[in-house]
């Protein structure tokens, strides 16, 4: 069972300030101290995956706090940014026992706990206004110039839907001179602007960002993120094959041993494969995806939309009562933390694997979420999907207005592929009248023909002859103006 670990954020407010004040020790004696906070920070480790495995994540989240708290109060320069890897799931997290850049950095300041009790909050899903407050606190004084504390911090108050307020602390850093030009933050800094233009709508700007990151080199420890972000980014803008040649550049088309960000790695191979018609192999990925992030006790959709993803996968092969399941859970969850951005993207999948009566409904107002959450590369896709639904189904509602708003979104995002696409959809849909809309009969032939059913397979699961299912796929590709089964995946469809 889940706990939420709603009282860590008060945990570490309350306990923030208790640093102890070191004195100097003789070399050996620091040495010795070091070997003995490693080994803390380890024990620590431990016995968060321990508690995890037993769902007691409100205990993980406070061994992890304390230890953190203790370590942090010593002010040791000795200890580092990569020595407090693997206590919580964010992505770009240092990696334990990976040294940082040499050089004269002090001591990881007290602001790193406050700023990793949000990254905790978010985890959990809950108090995305505290989230947002602690997030705030951290970056108030001197220590927000740590970088594991500014990104922390950054990418919390993003998750909550506070994109203004990340913006600015981006355009803070930007402004400081030791972060640009050959200073190590900066690659690091470039992501994290991508991400949050991400998760902004601005899936352009986030390309372009992660592109030039990439071209010149980024260090390690970002760099999964970065391929990750940046087939996300393309994704959303519909550049497809430049998404899958990224892919495989980085060698992630096949198996991730190795890769520390799997989560992240996994989501964005998965997203592809999604609309690029592999189904089953997204479902795959997606799943992983979840399982990597279920070892954190992560259960918040604003960090990954795993089950909204993994719920079309499962639909489009047919399996309709897994897909339901995973789009309602994902809904809960979204709902619990509160957010348009996340609410909007899980009722865009509840309303796609809805049955027909209550699908339109959702999804326009899944629509309206995304509108409001500025979530474009969702949103596009929703309203294209809400065009083509109404379009091509027996129904009174004219699919062409919300196709011309699917066009302007694209054109906001400068997606020449999602305003060619929804072009089409236009001349293909747009001005059919009543004889050219399927039928319920034949939207059900649609979706298991999509599904990679064969005629006979069709032919049983809907208790047809062959010769019947034969006639509806001859109606379905006269009215979807296409020549055969080859064409269907040719031509964007949702779920029907």
């Amino acid at each position: 069972m889940d706990d939420s670990g709603d009282g860590a954020g008060r945990l570490a407010l309350e306990r923030t300030s208790d640093r102890v004040d070191g004195g100097a020790m003789r070399e050996s004696e620091a040495s010795e101290d070091v070997a003995k906070v490693l080994h803390t920070l380890e024990e620590a480790r431990s016995e968060r995956a321990r508690l995890g495995r037993l769902g007691r994540w409100s205990e993980a989240d406070e061994a992890v706090l304390v230890t953190l708290r203790d370590v942090l109060s010593a002010a040791s320069p000795e200890i580092t940014g990569p020595d407090l890897g693997g206590l919580v799931y964010v992505a770009g997290s240092p990696r334990p026992g990976r040294r940082r850049v040499t050089g004269n950095w002090g001591p990881v300041p007290p602001e790193r706990l406050t700023a990793t009790c949000a990254m905790l909050l978010v985890n959990r899903g809950s108090e995305p206004q505290v989230v947002a407050e602690m997030a705030r606190r951290a970056l108030e004084s001197y220590g927000w110039r740590d970088l594991g504390t500014f990104w922390y911090a950054v990418l919390s108050l993003a998750y909550a839907g506070e994109s203004d307020a990340a913006q600015h602390e981006l355009g803070r850093a930007l402004k400081r001179s030791g972060w640009v030009g050959s200073h190590p933050h900066t690659p690091a800094l470039t992501v994290l602007r991508a991400r949050v233009a991400g998760l902004n709508g601005e899936p352009r700007t986030a390309w372009q960002l992660l592109d030039g990151a990439l071209a010149r080199g980024v260090v390690e420890q970002f760099k999964e993120v970065a391929v990750a972000w940046a087939i996300a980014a393309l994704v959303d803008l519909g550049e497809l094959e430049r998404a899958d040649d990224l892919l495989l550049a980085y060698g992630f088309g096949h198996t991730l041993d190795g890769v520390v960000d799997r989560a992240e790695v996994l989501a964005a191979r998965g997203a592809l494969r999604e609309v690029t018609g592999r189904p089953q192999l997204a479902y795959e990925d997606l799943t992983g995806c979840g399982r990597e992030l279920a070892a954190w006790g992560v259960t918040n959709p604003a960090v990954i939309a795993w089950r909204s993803q993994a719920a079309l996968c499962a639909a489009a092969t047919d399996r309709r009562s897994l897909a339901s399941s995973l789009a309602d859970e994902e809904l809960f969850q979204a709902r619990r933390w509160g957010t348009p951005q996340s609410i909007g993207t899980a009722l865009r999948a509840v309303a796609l694997v809805s049955e027909e009566g209550r699908d339109i409904k959702l999804l326009e107002e899944a629509v309206g979420l995304l509108a409001r959450g500025n979530v474009l590369g969702t949103l596009v896709r929703a309203q294209y999907e809400l065009g083509v639904k109404l379009s091509l189904r027996t129904r009174d509602e004219d699919g062409r207005p919300a196709l011309e708003a699917a066009r302007n979104t694209a054109m906001s995002m400068n997606s020449d592929i999602w305003v060619s696409r929804v072009d089409e959809a236009l001349r293909r849909w747009g001005t059919a009248d009543a004889e050219g809309k399927l039928t319920a009969r034949e939207i059900k032939v649609l979706n298991l023909a999509r599904a990679g059913l064969g005629n006979k397979g069709i032919a049983g699961r809907l208790h047809l002859t062959g010769s019947t299912v034969e006639f509806h796929l001859s109606n379905i590709y006269r009215k979807l103006g296409i020549s055969g089964r080859a064409e269907l995946h040719s031509i964007m469809l949702p779920v029907l």
